[in-house]
Parts: C-alpha cells; sequence; structure tokens
C-alpha cells in the first residue's frame, strides 16, 4: 500500500497540468455523461455504461515519452465504491487554481475535491516515465501565435521553420499591452480535508458543486495582445479515446477543456519574470521560456485498455532572443492618428516639453517595457511551493500626483495639425526658413524602448519633373528613439515658392538595418523578408503611416498651420494700377446744376488697393473685388480731375492664376473730385460717379509677401 501511494500521487499530478488547457473547439468525440446525471439511471460516479468501456482496439496507443500514465486496474470499468485515496486529478489540488472551458465544470471540480470518479477507490497506479525534458512532448507545441484587436488575422510570432528545420522567434512581444482576463471565473484550490479524532483522515463530505460564471469581459485596448499556444496532441497515442484536456503551468494555473487532437491555449507573457499570484484565470508564460504539462484523462471509462490519463511535459520556448547578434525585432503598436503631428513657427521650435496628458492616470497599470533577464522557472514540483515572507511581499505602490488638466486648445487657431491625410493651409515663410518640424506624441511613445525606422516624404504635386512629383527632402530617414521623437524639415530653397502644394508623407520603414522595431500592421508582410538571410527591398516594404496636404499660400498664410475648414476662405489685399479705356461719369450734384456726362477714351489711370476673398485650395479669387483708390484723368478744354473713390471691379485673371490679378472689366464706383481748370477759375470739389471700362494690372506674388501676418493678407475664418 505505501509503495502504491507514491505513485498515484505521481499520476494525480499528471492530471494537474492536463487541466490547465486554453479554451478549445468543441471535442471531436461523443460528449461526457453530466455529472448530475448517470447513464441509464445510475447516479453519478457510479459504475460507468456501455459507453465506458473501451472497445478492444486494432492498433494500441503508444504513449512513449510521456512523463507519467495513470492506469486503472485491470478490468475496472467504474468508480469504485470506496473512499479511501487514490490519485488525485491535480498534483496538489489544495494549490492549484482551475477554470473549466467550453465544457460541464460541475463532474471535474466534484472529482477534485474528492469525489466519485475511476480512480477515488484507490485502485489505480501510476508509471512515472522520463521526468526531463521529451522530444515527443517538445512536438506538441506547433505555434506561437499573437492577436489584437486591430489584426485581422493572427501573427505567429514563433514556429515558422529555418533552413536547418528549427523554428525560430520572429517578433519579441513585450511592448504590446496586454489582455485582461479578469473576468474569467475560476476555482480555487480544494480546501484541506478534515481528520477523525483517531488522527486519519476522514472521509470528505459530499460538497455542493456550482458551475462557475464568468464576468462581463473588458474592452480590450486597440494594442492589446492575446499570445496563443498552437498544439497538437501526440500521433502516436491518438488512437486513445480521451475526454478532457488539462493544462498546467508552473505558476500553479490549470486550464481544463474537452480533448481535441489539435487545440490552442491562451497565455499571458508575465514580463517580469516572477509568477505573481496565481488565480487560475490565464496560464503563464515567460520571456526566458518554460514549460507546461498537457494531461489527457477520463473521469469514468479508460481512454485505451486501462490508460486513465497520459501526461506530456512541453518546454515553452523563450519569447526573447538575448543571445543572437540578429535578434527577433520588437513588435509596437501603430500610431493613433494624431500621434503624428506637423508643428511650425515664426522662429526656431524650442525642444519639446512633455505633452499634457501624455503621462498614465493614477492607478493604471503600468506599461510594457524593458525588464531584466528572467530566469528560466524552476522545475517543476509536485510538492507546496514556499510560503511568501513579508519580506518578499510587493509593498504598495507609491501615491501618484494627480496630472495637470491640460489647457483648452482652440481648434479655429492655427496650431499642429495630425498627419491625418487632411489638408492644412500655411504662410511660405516658416517653410522657407526650416522652422517645421514633425513629432511622434502620444501615451504610446512612452514604451519605445529601441529604435523605430520611419521615412519622412516632402513633394511638391503642383509642378512634375520628369512626369513625377519633386522631392524635396534629400535624406528623410527618421530613427525615432525614447530621447528624441522630432523629425525637423530642412529650410527649403530649391524648387519651392510661396504658392505650393506640397505633399508631406511618413512611411513605416520595417526593413531598416537602423530600426529594432517592426509597427503591428508590417509584420506580417515582411516576416519572410527579416528572416531570410538576402536582404529584401526597404523602398518596397514602406508602408503610408500618416500624410497631410499642405497649401503654401504668401497672402492667406499664418505663422503655423490651419485646416482648411477652419481658414475657409480668407480676404487678400494687393495694389492694383487701373487703367480707363472708357468712363461714363457724373461730375455735379443734380441738385445743385444739370448733370454734365463726361465721356473720355484712355484719358486716366490710377493706383487703388483692391480687397478679394482667396481660395487657397482652388487658388481663385471671388469674382469681385473692393477697392480703394484714387486716379487722374483728363476731361478736355483743359481740365484735369483728381478723384478719390470706393468702388467695385472684377478680379477674373486674363494673364495666368494664383497671385495674377490682371484683369480686364468695369469698375463701377463713387467719390469725391477736385477739378483744376487750365482756361478759367477752378470748379472745386465736386461728388462723382462713373463706370468705366478698365484693364487693372496688379500681382499677388509670393516673393511680395513676407508672412501671413503682414497686412496683405489675414484669415477670414470661414
Amino acid at each position: 500500500m505505501s509503495a502504491r501511494r507514491p505513485a498515484m500521487l505521481l499520476s494525480a499530478v499528471a492530471l494537474a497540468l492536463a487541466l490547465s488547457a486554453p479554451a478549445a473547439a468543441p471535442a471531436q468525440d461523443e460528449p461526457e455523461t453530466d455529472a448530475g446525471e448517470a447513464e441509464n439511471g445510475a447516479p453519478a460516479g457510479g459504475p460507468a455504461s456501455a459507453r465506458s468501456a473501451a472497445p478492444p482496439m486494432a492498433v494500441p496507443a503508444d504513449f512513449g515519452g510521456s512523463l507519467q500514465v495513470v492506469r486503472a486496474p485491470a478490468g475496472a470499468v467504474g468508480a469504485a465504491t470506496s473512499s479511501a485515496g487514490g490519485p488525485e486529478i491535480f498534483p496538489d489540488a489544495r494549490r492549484v487554481w482551475m477554470t473549466v472551458r467550453d465544457t460541464d465544470p460541475v463532474p471535474i471540480e466534484a472529482a477534485r475535491r474528492g469525489g466519485r470518479w475511476l480512480c477515488s477507490g484507490g485502485g489505480c497506479a501510476a508509471q512515472t516515465g522520463d521526468p526531463g525534458q521529451s522530444p515527443v512532448g517538445d512536438q506538441i507545441l506547433r505555434s506561437i501565435k499573437l492577436q489584437t484587436p486591430t489584426l485581422p488575422l493572427p501573427l505567429t510570432v514563433w514556429g515558422r521553420l529555418s533552413e536547418d528545420g528549427q523554428r525560430l522567434l520572429d517578433f519579441d512581444p513585450v511592448l504590446l499591452g496586454r489582455r485582461s482576463y479578469r473576468h474569467v471565473c475560476a476555482y480555487r484550490p480544494v480546501a484541506e480535508p478534515a481528520r477523525s479524532p483517531s488522527g486519519a483522515p476522514a472521509a470528505p463530505p459530499p460538497e455542493r458543486v456550482d458551475a462557475c460564471r464568468d464576468g462581463r469581459p473588458e474592452p480590450p485596448p486597440a494594442d492589446a495582445g492575446e499570445l496563443t499556444l498552437g498544439m497538437q496532441w501526440p500521433k502516436q497515442s491518438e488512437m486513445a479515446d480521451f475526454h478532457y484536456l488539462a493544462i498546467v503551468d508552473s505558476c500553479g494555473n490549470a486550464r481544463v477543456q474537452p480533448f481535441q487532437r489539435t487545440f490552442t491555449v491562451p497565455v499571458l507573457e508575465v514580463a517580469s519574470g516572477a509568477c505573481g499570484r496565481p488565480d487560475g484565470k490565464v496560464l503563464r508564460v515567460f520571456p526566458g521560456g518554460g514549460w507546461l504539462r498537457v494531461t489527457a484523462f477520463n473521469l469514468h471509462a479508460p481512454a485505451a485498455g486501462n490508460v486513465v490519463n497520459a501526461t506530456y511535459r512541453v518546454t515553452i520556448p523563450p519569447l526573447e532572443n538575448l543571445v543572437e547578434s540578429n535578434p527577433a525585432r520588437l513588435l509596437f503598436p501603430d500610431p493613433l492618428a494624431d500621434d503624428l503631428k506637423v508643428d511650425c513657427g515664426p522662429t526656431p521650435i524650442a525642444a519639446p516639453r512633455a505633452e499634457p496628458g501624455s503621462a498614465p492616470p493614477p492607478g493604471s497599470p503600468r506599461p510594457p517595457g524593458p525588464r531584466p533577464p528572467a530566469a528560466a522557472p524552476a522545475a517543476p514540483q509536485t510538492g507546496p511551493p514556499a510560503p511568501q515572507t513579508a519580506a518578499q511581499a510587493p509593498s504598495p505602490a507609491p501615491r501618484a500626483a494627480l496630472p495637470r488638466r491640460a489647457p483648452a486648445v482652440d481648434p479655429s487657431r492655427p496650431g499642429p495639425q495630425p498627419l491625418a491625410h487632411g489638408a492644412v493651409v500655411i504662410s511660405p515663410a516658416p517653410l522657407r526658413l526650416g522652422n517645421c518640424r514633425i513629432r511622434l506624441t502620444g501615451q504610446t511613445k512612452h514604451r519605445l524602448v529601441a529604435p523605430l525606422a520611419l521615412h519622412v516624404s516632402l513633394t511638391r504635386t503642383d509642378q512634375m519633373r520628369g512626369g513625377a512629383p519633386i522631392e524635396l527632402l534629400r535624406d528623410g530617414t527618421w530613427i525615432v528613439t525614447p530621447s528624441s521623437a522630432e523629425f525637423p524639415l530642412p529650410p527649403l530653397a530649391d524648387d519651392f515658392d510661396g504658392d505650393a502644394r506640397l505633399r508631406l508623407a511618413v512611411y513605416s520603414d520595417p526593413l531598416s538595418p537602423q530600426g529594432k522595431v517592426v509597427l503591428l500592421s508590417d509584420a506580417g508582410r515582411v516576416a519572410s523578408s527579416l528572416r531570410s538571410n538576402e536582404p529584401g527591398d526597404p523602398e518596397r516594404a514602406r508602408r503610408l503611416v500618416g500624410s497631410v496636404a499642405i497649401h503654401s499660400v504668401p497672402l492667406c498664410g499664418e505663422d503655423n498651420f490651419e485646416t482648411l475648414d477652419a481658414a475657409g476662405n480668407c480676404f487678400r489685399a494687393y495694389l492694383t494700377v487701373p487703367a480707363m479705356l472708357a468712363t461714363l461719369q457724373v461730375t455735379r450734384a443734380p441738385w445743385v446744376e444739370k448733370p454734365l456726362v463726361t465721356r473720355s477714351v484712355l484719358s486716366a489711370v490710377g493706383v487703388a488697393l483692391a480687397i478679394d476673398r482667396y481660395d487657397p485650395v482652388e487658388r481663385r479669387a471671388f469674382p469681385v473685388a473692393a477697392q480703394v483708390g484714387g486716379f487722374v484723368q483728363t476731361l478736355g478744354e483743359g481740365r484735369v480731375g483728381l478723384l478719390g473713390y470706393v468702388g467695385v471691379a472684377p478680379t477674373v485673371p486674363i494673364l495666368g492664376s494664383g497671385g495674377n490679378t490682371t484683369s480686364f472689366g468695369f469698375l463701377a464706383g463713387l467719390g469725391l473730385e477736385y477739378i483744376t481748370n487750365e482756361a478759367g477759375p477752378d470748379e472745386g470739389l465736386k461728388p462723382a460717379a462713373f463706370l468705366s471700362a478698365v484693364v487693372q494690372v496688379g500681382q499677388a506674388a509670393p516673393q511680395v509677401s513676407t508672412s501671413g501676418r503682414a497686412s496683405f493678407g489675414t484669415y477670414a475664418g470661414e
């Protein structure tokens, strides 16, 4: 009896490892009968039905390479009625937390608490195999995939084969967020059974087992990654008829699900390298590697012959690479639409200050980041873990200071604009002086612990060279580091004037040798290129991350960018020279004397300040402009008139577009005219009204305006 007891304990350990498997699809085999009901009307835990008896197998299952196999007595087809001790389903039910997925948890938890099952009568024996690493067990793990809410398909981070047949770690997911598993319901460890006065363990009283119900899951953030282990039960033991799978990690967490030969298990990477407090909600894996134990088992019927369960030890590879010269690149969340911003100013911009609101709020979990190399988890042990001392207990987190509220920002005022594929307006002065830059902002930036390679392009799109837009940046390489997250735009001189259309674009550069971080959206495309010995084409691997169309308008700009919606059309003012081709004019007040109609041809020329509305996108002005000016005209018979007026005139250009204001049309106005006379006395100051056919020559040229704050142009704010 004493010799058989340790063997049964070992078999229970194997079963516990099996119980921590991830949620799997519905079992491929027939579902097991509920624990609350017995087949053919027998009570739960009673003799198994004919379904329980495994039929003779033509090809016996082979459990070679397993860590442990538990066998029932020969001919046993049901649970014994004795309450004597037998092997536990878990190695130490008083320490292991368990969650059950996609199957009825009541019979499993009832058996774990000491209820009746096939081996509860003490007749089962455990056969221990190789306690070390097993090639058969390691082959169970086929792949490690990553899934986030923004990934349409899971990304393989480990499992692809290299040229020499070794599986490789393609990406390190440590910089991504962690999905929350707080909603998962798990069973607590089993309480210590009461003892009789004689000191012998008493029969465990029957306990009511209620099904564990999950809570409402938290909506995962866009960068929350969920690691999933893809596993396959060994082909050599596929002929066995198991009903359940259990997976146990090295931290005391177990997961049970229906048996499938191909299944998946969600896990959580513990970046600190320590287990933390077990809760059974999710299995833990480590950056430095570790192991899991996978067990297939039955409760009321042998799986093959008299085999009750079989356990394999599965090695989990390291999720980081600290030894190779070209380690796996870190995965990084894609920047949000507002994280990339372009900013300008009338003077060179000083070093950036911390953005308001970029610090994490009080009480929020620490974002993923660099961590010290984690020691490999300890070898599997069946005994209870050592109690935690007061010195080892985690100290309470320091109280965080309340963040300062960000100042209110007026969106109608010029300021930094996101590269969200929109359009902005600016005067040419900051671009000419090199007072503009691109900045990577946002809280996600604080996770960046390795260089991220981006590529910046600034092209002029309103003019072509060789049938392609003109590139204004000689070197657009942008290496974002933790200490530098901005790209200064150089002063623009060649191929740039004040009235231009530019396209500023930022691309990811995943194949750059200077970068050690890959954006999540690029990982699937470039995985094979990063793993290949032959370098890929960096330019073809680039992907557009953010862009903005820049309208550089000399008479309609500001010292910083403003969106077209905020700017609308602008008012511009410019000087024009009107030449009257023919004029119809009334020069005397009708209430004083008879009207005098004066007709003259090419007899007047003047100067005026014209004000109109200008569309910086269409490069088109409103067809009518207001004028304030004056001209000198010859009235005949020795008379000369000096006329000051307020009028309106067309602005339809006849010699080009943009800043060209040379036009032909009619000029109508009202004013006062002083008439001198060479042959007699001056006629003095008189009111006047006129209508003239004119040619007006003007040019709102980019070279004339120095900045948008000059008196020649301001925003209308439509």
